[in-house]
């Protein structure tokens, strides 16, 4: 659901008596899941912060079985994205896998993705987008190296030849275990785009961006209504930092939202 509020006002009138505009409020997963175009739900761990017990593995499980967890020590992606993803290694293939939110709508259109891996590995990568069936409906391999001193970056595009039936569909990324010497691999921020507002990268859903761009607002506020000014220093979390949501995307540390 997206909450928007349209606002007349004449404060800012200057040839028009009257000025439209639009207020976003974060309401059900109106930014992560609606407007914003990532896919991926929970991509970076970052609700896990410094305290382990309270961070949700949820919506990520594997597939081929493996004992998922969290971890904070070593190398960490970032000062930002301290907390990722431990993929226990065993004879086989092994994969983790993320439906999104709600399912993943495939369409026949080219999807980019990215992730982050670290620990000793030689061999393929692979993601795919599975339906809940069990059929790949696209899928590529992507040969990578990474060692455990570092973490590698790893890119990836996946183009569905067909719409998938329904929303009842996974990010699946596998790779063979007996290529990971040191037994076990470790993630961070894995994403998956779909074709973005102006093919915008890091940008906005095609269809909800064209509905905002078609009221031709006078002015947007984002972020607005609880965001701007936070739950109150007494109970919750500060207004959102707006100097904390620009630069590199592994360097923003998130935000928790008021709502």
């Amino acid at each position: 659901m997206v909450i928007i509020y349209l606002l007349l006002t004449t404060a800012l009138a200057q040839t028009s008596p009257y000025q439209y505009g639009v207020i976003y409020e974060d309401i059900n997963h109106s930014g992560d899941g609606g407007l914003y175009a990532e896919l991926i739900m929970n991509r970076a761990f970052q609700s896990a912060n410094q305290n382990l017990s309270a961070a949700p593995l949820a919506p990520w499980t594997s597939p081929s079985g493996a004992q998922l967890s969290l971890a904070n020590s070593g190398k960490t992606l970032s000062s930002a994205l301290k907390t990722y993803l431990h993929v226990p290694a065993s004879a086989g293939t092994v994969s983790i896998a993320n439906p999104g939110y709600w399912g993943i709508d495939v369409q026949p259109v080219t999807y980019k993705g990215e992730f982050y891996v670290r620990g000793a590995y030689s061999g393929n990568f692979v993601a795919s987008l599975v339906g809940l069936d069990k059929s790949t409906l696209a899928s590529t391999t992507i040969p990578a190296t990474s060692t455990d001193g570092d973490w590698t970056h790893i890119t990836y595009t996946l183009q569905p030849s067909a719409a998938a039936p329904n929303t009842n569909n996974s990010l699946v990324i596998s790779f063979d275990g007996s290529k990971a010497s040191g037994g076990a691999l470790n993630f961070n921020f894995i994403s998956l785009f779909p074709p973005t507002y102006k093919g915008t990268p890091n940008g906005m859903r095609v269809d909800l961006a064209e509905a905002l761009a078609a009221l031709s607002p006078s002015f947007n506020r984002f972020p607005g209504g609880n965001n701007m000014e936070g739950n109150g220093p007494l109970v919750g979390s500060p207004a959102l930092p707006w100097n904390r949501t620009i630069g590199p995307l592994i360097d923003r540390p998130g935000h928790e939202g008021a709502w």
